[in-house]
């Protein structure tokens, strides 16, 4: 019973390694963007974006700012590996507000 528990403990230890390597990883993958963001037209706008990019799958932290004269600006860290520029500029759009990438 004794060897069952060392064996036991010494995968669980294996397993936390592997997982914590795995989640470092992943950490070094994610990628920020900005985005520029049309007919923003007050400071709501951007909680209306912020919603739209946070729904998409992939998507780990997103900030926007309204900038006046309707532009605004969208600022998305995310997992390239689950989701592309693409998606994030169909989902502003979708929510109303065109965004292109920011060069």
């Amino acid at each position: 019973m004794r060897k069952l528990f060392l064996v036991l403990g010494l995968c669980l230890s294996v397993l936390g390694i592997a997982m914590v390597t795995s989640t470092a990883s992943l950490a070094g993958e994610l990628k920020t963007i900005t985005l520029s963001v049309d007919k923003m037209t007050c400071n709501m706008c951007p909680i209306t974006v912020k919603k739209a990019l946070r729904k998409v799958e992939g998507v780990s932290e997103v900030s926007a700012k309204y900038e006046g004269d309707g532009v605004g600006w969208a600022k998305i860290t995310y997992d390239p590996s689950k989701v592309k520029v693409e998606d994030l500029t169909f989902a502003t759009e979708q929510a109303g507000y065109p965004s292109r990438l920011q060069q």
